[in-house]
């Protein structure tokens, strides 16, 4: 595994796209051990056999992130301990046999694209076609260019809940090449057909150009109007039990009925689609401005999205957004990737995010709720003690990301402010955090279970456990 023995993060030479002043190589060289221990863990954390879906491994986003942030060698260590609890091993360890199957050409990739059983042998194929070729190579003949393998996986990047592309992001921005190869691999391995249906079918209408384009707020107020996008889904999603059988007596937690994929693409994608079509960026365009907006979109759409008079809380669908949109910041660092391929990307990404939106219950923004009405626990708590409490807090890594994506989002998007389609104004970012912090739960997560965010946020059945916001 050539790339994975070159992995050195610095705090100078690899410190992350946004981070603090603060990093310590003994931070750096506890990430180093707990990224190299990782490997021996799947990128999923559930099997889609037993459970219908499957889950991700977050201990590569978590320890980058705490790094980033400031935290201790210590506090790093301990954060991932708690969390190799509940990974599981690979499927099947890498076999030279279906490495050099992948090698030999485009047929070998193909025939194993979309099962986790090759996960790691996926990881050796990208190590090595990375040591030899190039990041930017791999990245044009694998992921952007027009070959047929790299039509496959490009929209694998955001399947299962947009998890592949931060991973890829990761990489790129703290320059390791290994959680690159790892990122390519994940992508490879998904196998939601939903999601490719959509980005696909979104493109096709988007190409022929039938509609004026328009920025994704205003998209999702036209979404707001259609009964059948706002009904996609209902509170049903969330029972997903199996009746005893010979096999399970006791009956089982599975998931037979998919948000995305029953509901959105099964009953919205039509409306959805043409919308979300409207959304474009050319290569002509300020690239940095289109990346600011699908960053203060997700943010506007995962932050608004709330109901009075509850206590403000997240979303855990919608973060996936918010924290995804970051990258792209990355991503036009990367000088292999061409600017039709940065639009392209942003594209993508905005598109999901009415796709994210559409499938937690079409939540109405509620941003003056969240703005005006709800006050911090902690008066004037900056960003210091933000990213020190999300450091501690005892999670996988999703507040934490959510954390760090506000902060950045509030740098990226400054200079823009005054424009419209920037809905998610400069105090609000800090607001925002707050808000994430004050929602975190004291309890620890048990397993792959979040004691702070909420699913399908849109609909009133996921609040109502959450208390009402002290006055």
């Amino acid at each position: 595994m050539g790339a994975l023995s070159k992995i050195a993060l610095d705090p100078v030479e690899t410190p992350g796209i946004f981070h603090v002043d603060n990093l310590t190589q003994e931070s750096a060289d506890m990430v180093n051990r707990i990224l190299h221990a990782n490997r021996s863990n799947h990128i999923f954390t559930s099997s889609e056999k037993e459970m219908g879906a499957y889950l991700h491994n977050h201990v590569v986003y978590h320890a980058l992130s705490l790094f980033a942030l400031g935290a201790s060698p210590e506090l790093i260590l301990a954060q991932s301990k708690r969390n190799f609890t509940y990974q599981l091993p690979p499927p099947k360890l890498m076999e030279e046999k279906y490495v050099e199957e992948m090698m030999s050409g485009p047929a070998g990739i193909e025939k194993h694209l979309g099962d986790e059983d090759h996960f790691l042998d996926f990881i050796e194929f990208f190590e090595r076609k990375i040591d030899s070729d190039g990041p930017g190579k791999v990245l044009q003949d694998y992921l952007l260019g027009d070959s047929e393998i790299a039509k496959s996986i490009y929209p694998r990047l955001w399947h299962g809940y947009v998890h592949a592309i931060m991973h890829v992001g990761l990489g790129l921005e703290f320059k390791q090449h290994s959680i690159l190869a790892e990122g390519l691999a994940e992508a490879a391995v998904h196998h939601d057909w939903w999601y490719t249906k959509y980005i696909d079918t979104t493109a096709a209408i988007a190409q022929k150009k039938l509609e004026p384009a328009m920025p994704i707020v205003d998209i999702l107020d036209e979404c707001l109007k259609d009964p059948i996008i706002t009904n996609c889904i209902d509170w049903d999603y969330t029972k997903q039990y199996e009746e005893p059988s010979k096999e399970y007596p006791d009956g089982r937690w599975f998931v037979t009925r998919e948000p995305y994929r029953d509901g959105v693409v099964g009953l919205a994608l039509d409306p959805l689609s043409k919308l979300a079509a409207r959304y474009r960026v050319s290569p002509e365009d300020d690239l940095e401005k289109a990346v600011a907006e699908i960053i203060n979109a997700s943010i506007y759409i995962a932050a608004s999205a709330q109901r009075a008079p509850h206590q403000p809380h997240y979303d855990f669908f919608l973060i996936h957004g918010s924290n995804a949109c970051m990258w792209h910041s990355v991503f036009l660092q990367e000088s292999s990737i061409t600017r039709a391929q940065q639009a392209r990307l942003i594209e993508t990404t905005g598109r999901l995010l009415l796709f994210l939106w559409a499938g937690v219950g079409a939540p109405v923004p509620q941003l003056d709720y969240l703005i005006n009405v709800y006050k911090p626990k902690v008066p004037n708590r900056g960003w210091d003690k933000l990213f020190e409490a999300a450091c501690l807090h005892e999670d996988d890594g999703h507040m934490i990301k959510l954390i760090r994506a506000l902060a950045h989002g509030e740098k990226a998007c400054k200079p823009y402010d005054h424009l419209s389609e920037f809905r998610f104004k400069q105090h609000m970012f800090i607001h925002a955090a707050n808000a994430a912090i004050d929602s975190a739960s004291a309890q620890p997560m048990v397993y792959i279970r979040h004691f702070d965010l909420i699913r399908l946020v849109g609909l009133p059945e996921a609040w109502e456990h959450v208390p009402i916001l002290a006055q």
